[in-house]
């Protein structure tokens, strides 16, 4: 219940930045369908699923950097640092979730965006581990000031990145149809669930050595 009530906050903090980012998880797939039709399902997915996760991540932490104090004042309350952490990756995964209801919905609207594959939701929520596995123990370590930058890098390499993996012939599922379906599914969501294990423990250390006074 107390997780709950962490996760609310957060999605309160970034409550008026909703409506452009789910705006954003909506428009980029079909703007990648535009621009190249053979890549829509995987990379418009991809770029839409990050970048709104990354974006609610970063103003989450830029509220908290902003008001210092209220981290203490969680901590004051019935709010173990744990919970606090925790609560910051089920946000994520639960933001990873939305963008992939979004897609799923809009697969069918536009035929051309394909077909909502299970597979690709597994092999990008392992991607999507990966990011936030490293990026929440970084910033726990070296605070919003330092990893902000992290933030500004990703912006500004986007649209140089893109022509690049628009040019690359291995971006594709077919590789992994050949791995029967139980071995894949649950082969990705064990990695998935090793790194984000690994990642809360890191952060969780980091956290508890962080002086909130």
């Amino acid at each position: 219940m107390m997780l709950f009530h962490l996760i609310k906050k957060d999605v309160l903090i970034v409550k008026k930045y909703v409506l452009i980012l789910l705006a954003a998880a909506v428009l980029i797939p079909p703007f990648m369908l535009w621009r190249a039709p053979e890549y829509a399902g995987v990379l418009g997915f991809m770029f839409s699923a990050v970048f709104c996760v990354f974006m609610l991540l970063q103003y989450v932490s830029l509220k908290e950097y902003q008001f210092p104090k209220a981290a203490s004042l969680l901590c004051a309350l019935p709010f173990s640092r744990e919970m606090m952490v925790l609560s910051k990756y089920i946000f994520c995964i639960a933001a990873y979730a939305v963008c992939c209801v979004i897609y799923a919905v809009e697969t069918f609207i536009i035929p051309g965006l394909g077909i909502a594959d299970a597979m690709l939701f597994f092999i990008m929520f392992l991607m999507v581990s990966v990011f936030i596995g490293i990026y929440l123990p970084v910033q726990y370590k070296l605070g919003y000031e330092k990893t902000k930058f992290a933030f500004m890098v990703v912006i500004m390499a986007f649209p140089f990145i893109l022509p690049y993996l628009l040019k690359m012939d291995g971006i594709n599922l077919q590789f992994f149809s050949t791995v029967s379906a139980p071995l894949f599914y649950g082969g990705v969501l064990f990695v998935s669930c090793v790194i984000l294990t690994v990642s809360v423990i890191l952060s969780m250390k980091f956290y508890k050595e962080t002086d909130l006074a």
